[in-house]
């Protein structure tokens, strides 16, 4: 039987001196591409070939040296090269529904390792490795490996209704802005939500922008009634920095040199109201979850202090030039307002493998 075992790919490396990073990256590529076009080329060439016999002195792949690993709709085969294997072209890996390998399917590679993938749940393969040289000749074939993909159910579902909360900095707490209860089969989950983040405009004075730091995050309770205490964060953060404003003269904070001259407004300044919306969709996916009920929550959180870690839009105030009120500023900045966060298009999808 095959071990359990599972030997380092090799590869070799590419040093190239005195050249820019981007041309080194284009010529690796297209090495690559010429590689697998003359594998690809010769294995044809060979599978064709006339001369293409059997011989006996090509070393054969010892079970000893296999590993067989099964996961959802996909086997691997991965084993260790023999020994004393010279003038080696590629591999040919066989896969079929039965023993006696009728209506196979045969696949070639120079890798030691084949990943057969978009198997059907719950159906029992076999497989077969052999040797084929540059000179067109094969070796024996290795004796028969098995493996059988394990029966999966999946379940999902959509939720379309659509949510608006207003996340506001004072507190710095977190505010729920999306919350679903499911009942899970337990496995492998994927879930989404689409946004709309904008700044809520709090202000009236003349030539503001307001700008609005947001951190996500989603929320897992494992029940259908749950307490703050009773929620767990999963997966990752998500941020987002959406910024507006609400004046006809309010002025391009984003360039240092926009500057209105006399009360002209000069092709640098964006006169009217504006707001730059941030859409998109925040993921939590291939977690495993438990089965039973579940609540999902997403959490947002307002930052007021801009200067962190992770927000760094810096805005710069236009100012005046020449006229009565040289070297006034004419924007007022606000970081940290509050934000107006739409959310709809609940999706969850979750798949479940029995081992």
């Amino acid at each position: 039987m095959a071990k359990v075992s599972r030997p380092a790919a090799l590869q070799s490396e590419v040093r190239l001196r005195k050249w820019p990073p981007g041309r080194v990256s284009q010529l690796k590529l297209f090495l690559g591409h010429l590689e697998q076009a003359i594998s690809i080329s010769l294995a044809a060439q060979v599978e064709q070939s006339p001369k293409r016999k059997f011989s006996e002195f090509i070393p054969k792949i010892t079970p000893q040296d296999v590993t067989v690993d099964v996961e959802y709709r996909e086997i691997r085969l991965f084993f260790t090269a023999p020994r004393g294997l010279k003038n080696l072209l590629f591999y040919e890996f066989d896969i079929s529904a039965t023993s006696g390998f009728f209506n196979l399917d045969r696949f070639a590679s120079p890798e030691t390792s084949y990943m057969f993938p978009n198997l059907l749940d719950g159906a029992t393969y076999f497989m077969r490795i052999r040797v084929v040289t540059k000179d067109g000749e094969v070796g024996p074939w290795s004796d028969t490996e098995e493996g059988t993909t394990p029966i999966a159910q999946a379940f999902g579902l959509y939720d379309g209704t659509e949510q608006v909360t207003r996340v506001s900095t004072r507190g710095n707490q977190w505010d729920k802005v999306y919350q679903r209860q499911y009942n899970a089969i337990g496995g492998k989950t994927y879930y989404a939500i689409d946004y709309d983040v904008r700044v809520a405009r709090n202000w009236n004075a003349d030539g503001n922008v307001e700008q609005a730091d947001l951190i996500f995050r989603w929320m897992d309770a494992p029940t259908f009634y749950p307490v703050d205490s009773d929620f767990a964060q999963a997966g990752s953060e998500f941020n987002v920095s959406t910024y507006a404003t609400n004046q006809n003269l309010s002025t391009a904070a984003f360039y240092v040199f926009a500057v209105k001259t006399d009360g002209f407004t000069t092709p640098l300044v964006i006169p009217g109201t504006w707001q730059n919306e941030r859409r998109g969709t925040f993921v939590q996916k291939f977690s495993t979850i438990a089965g039973g009920p579940h609540t999902f929550r997403l959490e947002a959180q307002a930052i007021v202090n801009h200067q962190g870690a992770i927000f760094k839009n810096d805005f710069q105030s236009a100012t005046i030039v020449g006229g009565s009120h040289d070297g006034e500023d004419l924007t007022n900045i606000t970081y940290g307002s509050d934000a107006l966060v739409r959310v709809k298009n609940f999706n969850i999808f979750e798949a479940l493998v029995d081992e």
